[in-house]
C-alpha cells in the first residue's frame, strides 16, 4: 500500500460549504505546505493521509494532518472516499 496525501479545499456558495476537487501529493511536507497556501484563499482546507492500494480499491481510514477554517465534518460528508 502507498500513502496518499490529500489536500481538500472548500468554498462557500449560498451559505453552503462545498468541496473543490481534491489535490493529491506524494509527500506529506508538500501537502501541508499546499494546505497552508490554500487556507489564505478558501473558507476551509483539510489535509489528510490515507493508505491506499488503488489496484485492489482498498483504502485505510484517513488520518487528518491539518485543518484550516470552516470544514464540514469529514466522515459525515464522506469527503475522502475514493472508492
Amino acid at each position: 500500500m502507498e500513502t496518499l496525501y490529500v489536500v481538500q479545499s472548500f468554498h462557500e456558495v449560498d451559505g453552503a460549504v462545498l468541496p473543490e476537487k481534491p489535490v493529491l501529493h506524494g509527500m506529506e511536507e508538500f501537502a501541508r505546505r499546499r494546505g497552508e497556501q490554500l487556507a489564505r484563499e478558501c473558507e476551509g482546507v483539510l489535509v489528510y493521509a490515507q493508505a491506499a492500494d488503488t489496484d485492489r480499491g482498498e483504502y485505510s481510514d484517513p488520518v487528518i494532518l491539518a485543518k484550516y477554517g470552516h470544514v464540514p465534518d469529514p466522515q459525515a460528508e464522506s469527503l475522502y472516499c475514493y472508492r
